[in-house]
């Protein structure tokens, strides 16, 4: 009945990653033919570390005023575990049953770096109550017996208390603490295995699953087959859930994933397990893929992850970015510095500590953020999310009991020890003692000033270490390193890399740094053009109105040029890690301090600053992917920017050899994704690359150059679709007349199902489309319109359209990414965005068996409702809308299958990527 469908066999590489990961199974092979595999480190146990300096000040203030007395304050802490089959039911948020887990986590790893006898007895305290509440069954939440494992976040609360209980076992032998935990994964298998349920029915699938990654250590533990076979159950879950095995080991960015949300980076360290205990190398490469898709694409200039909670593929994107989130993030590079061993993977933990996790923390230590924004001001997550507390819980929220994680985990990367190698990662004052393998001890002391200077002083003690090298990270930022040891200078070392040498440890060894402190840069892209950020080593630098005369919107422009500063003493009682004095273009003074200690008297500040000239920012290459076949042309290429580069253009060269020297083909684009219509050789290998450039610069596209083959015996679906690359001249996304099906004028139609003919409003028999309830057209499009955009179809709704939800349009992509639904719901009329949040229009009544015109239009941050030519709603939306949709649909959602079809007709639909105006859609209606 209709021509020129779509089928998944003509998606084009663009597309291939999104469609078709979710239709195919990718199967590990079984256990037998792997072998157990080992990270490259491991946590140093029994490792014990003091830290001088700012880092110590932190690790005492949130010792002092807050893991000490958290328990005391908070009884509650540990109360409800007491009271769960009590009258009344205790009315608790479904992730109650993480705080005690959370806050032993971060208390665990804090006795390791301070030593205190109090913190100790305290721990022991907290432990020894948890045990004593758990149930007979091996329980150990919070909630009724009749729903216990069965719903809430139950199993991410089991998740937590169990990987604390399995941490402090390993410091220190705890036999029933151990015991605890096995008892609590008996009853998790007991609820789910073999029994007909599975995680996925417990619901909040990101959270609840997260389970696999304890369950891991458990096994490792234990040797008992019941663990393994109950985290491959929740393995084949993920299928119909995060799918994170699947899509990493696809290259699937994380952002693109069904549940990109922060709790998956616990699931997701699953996969770790999983590699660890059947050596299948899948796993691991799942694993990296999505983190390095991650550093990629959401770690901010910060080293904070998450925008509004989740990963959304724009580091620029000004949401909120919650400390769980970049706690997550840490523990998730950790791992990944496991696996790999790569010195910039300890770069980003140092990034994140510096910087968001040291900024997430008052200086007092009294409280920590739910959101520590790029710019904005900082606020205590007591404050921002108090509809957590409860009596008896005061103080407790999810970030509360988790934020000090993140200092806390200096204990698992700043020195790591192996049968090779001794690897430091982390620089400031400190001193460590470090077990090794041999029964020897490996002290280290440093002495520096650093992040606030570039010196540092490593002494080793002799010991028997063998013939282990040592590695010192070089951080990628200092590009300039002087190292000596025992005070012989060393050839200059890498940056981004570790410097290895080969100490007589019987001796001991005493090695200099000398690491450059030039300031470096980040320049903003999509919310944050024109702006950059700055860095002195690995602090981000930021402007607070506490120590300037103005106030953040008046901050002047900068000329990157021109980065010379005065280090004047800072005034006020939080003092700064670093303070430094700038000069604007207008020759202003803007005072800037290191991002952790802004904000910290209320005020507000900025990370990104306003530059005055500016070359392009990094951007990335997208697709198509390196090696793959194309082919003949024409082909869409593409790589990561704004839809419409502003002031600058791109270069996009194609040449037969990786060098680029001798492109054969060159164009200039100002969009990011472009069809490029030159023919080349079948059977022959190219490369390509893309520069952005502007007035005062030029920037190459990392991850290029990138290769292709040209394949003449594959189809190409933009020959006849057009509409798969670029909207039409005057902004026309894609329309049909629907006359009987969804054939478009313009656009690319991928299916259509559960429709038949009917009237149109003008009676002409087979001029409509009739959806029963059950079926949906739907269309492909390159991307989603996220500035403006106007939807107008004319409709007629059935009686039964009076109860329910029903989707006359949907761009849905994924939760919380929907840039356009127009839904009837209890029988009225809306226009709706979701999207970090959700907006909606006031409902309109409307009559059901009548043809109505409806239009729904975008203008910027303004989204407006009209029927019948008259606006009848609306509401703010964000200016731009961050979406991944590539496809919407008539009639339902597109990507859901669940009870949101539309009964009714719909006749002669339009999408532009324009906001029309009143009279232009009042115009339309005559037609």
């Amino acid at each position: 009945m209709v021509k020129n469908v779509i089928t998944r066999r003509m998606y084009p590489a663009i597309f291939l990653c999104v469609f078709l990961t979710l239709s195919f199974s990718i199967m590990p092979k079984s256990f037998g033919e792997f072998a157990k595999q080992s990270p490259v480190y491991e946590r140093p146990l029994n490792a014990t570390f003091e830290f001088g300096g700012p880092m110590g000040e932190r690790i005492d203030a949130n010792l002092e005023s807050w893991l000490l007395s958290a328990p005391d304050a908070n009884p509650g802490m540990l109360e409800m575990f007491r009271v769960r089959d009590r009258k009344p039911i205790p009315r608790l948020v479904p992730w109650a049953g993480e705080f005690v887990g959370k806050y032993l986590i971060s208390a665990i790893q804090a006795r390791r770096m301070t030593g205190d006898a109090r913190l100790d007895q305290k721990i022991r305290w907290v432990i020894s109550e948890l045990i004593n509440s758990q149930a007979d069954d091996g329980y150990l939440g919070p909630f009724p017996k009749e729903d216990r494992l069965l719903k809430n976040w139950d199993l991410w609360g089991h998740y937590h208390v169990m990987l604390a209980l399995m941490m402090w076992s390993e410091d220190t032998g705890d036999e029933a603490a151990k015991s605890c935990a096995i008892r609590a994964a008996d009853l998790i298998c007991n609820t789910y295995l073999d029994t007909g349920r599975h995680v996925f029915d417990a619901g909040s699938f990101e959270m609840n699953m997260a389970v696999i990654h304890v369950l891991g250590r458990v096994y490792r533990e234990t040797g008992n087959e019941r663990y393994l076979r109950m985290m491959r159950e929740i393995e084949k879950d993920f299928e119909r859930a995060g799918d994170y095995f699947r899509q990493g080991l696809a290259g699937v960015d994380f952002y693109k994933q069904p549940l990109p949300r922060w709790e998956s980076l616990h699931d997701i360290q699953g996969l770790v397990e999983l590699y660890r205990i059947t050596g299948n190398e899948d796993y691991k490469t799942a694993y990296e893929n999505i983190w390095r898709s991650i550093a990629r694409y959401d770690r901010h200039n910060t080293g904070g992850f998450s925008s509004g909670e989740q990963a959304i593929g724009d580091p620029y994107e000004p949401g909120a970015i919650e400390t769980c989130c970049t706690t997550a993030w840490s523990a998730l590079t950790v791992d990944m510095l496991y696996l790999t061993a790569d010195s910039q993977v300890a770069d980003e933990l140092e990034l994140s500590l510096w910087n968001s996790i040291l900024g997430s923390q008052h200086p007092t230590g009294r409280w920590w953020t739910y959101n520590t924004p790029m710019d904005g001001c900082r606020e205590a997550s007591a404050h921002t999310i108090v509809f957590q507390s409860r009596a008896g819980t005061p103080e407790l929220n999810c970030c509360s009991v988790n934020a000090p994680r993140g200092i806390g985990m200096i204990s698992e990367w700043g020195v790591l020890v192996n049968d090779n190698s001794v690897a430091v990662n982390y620089y400031g004052p400190m001193r460590a003692s470090i077990p090794v393998a041999s029964g020897a001890v490996l002290e280290v002391n440093q002495e520096t000033d650093y992040p606030a200077g570039g010196h540092i002083k490593l002494t080793f003690s002799p010991g028997s270490l063998g013939d282990r090298e040592l590695l010192l990270r070089i951080p990628a930022w200092s590009s300039k390193t002087r190292v000596t040891v025992d005070g012989k200078v060393q050839d200059a070392p890498e940056p981004g890399r570790y410097f290895k040498i080969k100490p007589d440890w019987s001796r001991g060894v005493v090695v200099e740094l000398e690491l450059d402190m030039s300031i470096h840069t980040w320049i903003g892209d999509g919310a944050t053009a024109d702006n950059v950020s700055l860095y002195y080593g690995p602090l981000l630098l930021a402007f607070d109105s506490h120590f300037n005369e103005y106030d953040v919107d008046d901050v002047p422009a900068i000329s990157l040029n021109h980065l010379a500063f005065e280090k004047p003493a800072a005034p006020g009682r939080f003092r700064p890690l670093v303070f430094f004095a700038f000069q604007g273009v207008d020759g202003q003074k803007i005072n800037l301090c290191d991002f952790a200690t802004a904000g910290a008297y209320g005020t507000h500040y900025r990370s990104w600053l306003p530059v005055a000239d500016a070359p392009p920012p990094k951007f990335w290459l997208r697709s198509p992917e390196d090696g793959v076949h194309l082919s003949k042309g024409p082909n869409v290429f593409e790589w990561t920017g704004t839809e419409l580069a502003d002031g600058r253009k791109y270069r996009l060269a194609v040449a037969t050899d990786r060098s680029m020297q001798k492109p054969i083909a060159t164009r200039e684009f100002v969009r990011k994704r472009v069809l490029l219509k030159d023919k080349f050789d079948a059977g022959k290998t190219y490369y390509w690359q893309v520069t952005a450039f502007n007035e005062f610069g030029e920037q190459s596209a990392e991850l290029g150059p990138r290769s292709f083959v040209v394949d003449a015996a594959l189809p190409n679906p933009y020959i006849e679709n057009p509409a798969l690359v670029e909207f039409r001249e005057d902004g026309l996304v894609a329309a049909s007349p629907l006359d009987g099906n969804g054939q478009p004028v313009y656009g690319a139609l991928r299916d259509e199902k559960g429709i038949q003919a009917a009237p149109d409003r003008n009676g002409n028999a087979d001029g409509a489309v009739k959806f029963e309830g059950q079926g949906m057209i739907r269309y492909q499009v390159p991307y989603f319109p996220s500035d403006d955009y106007t939807f107008m179809a004319w409709v007629k709704a059935d009686e039964k359209q009076k109860h329910g939800l029903a989707q006359i349009f949907s761009g849905w992509a994924k939760g919380g990414d929907d840039p356009l639904r127009v839904v009837i719901d209890g029988a009225k009329l809306y226009a709706r965005v979701e999207g970090q949040g959700n907006w909606s229009t006031r409902g309109y009544a409307l009559k059901s068996g009548e043809w109505t015109h409806i239009a729904a239009v975008k203008d910027g941050s303004r989204l407006r409702l009209f029927v019948n030519g008259d606006s009848v709603g609306e509401t703010h939306v964000p200016f731009r809308l961050r979406t991944v949709s590539i496809q919407f649909a008539l009639g339902g959602n597109p990507l859901h299958s669940g009870p949101e079809f539309f009964c009714g007709c719909i006749d002669d639909f339009s999408l532009y990527a324009k906001a029309l105006t009143t009279d232009e859609i009042r115009e339309s209606m005559k037609k």
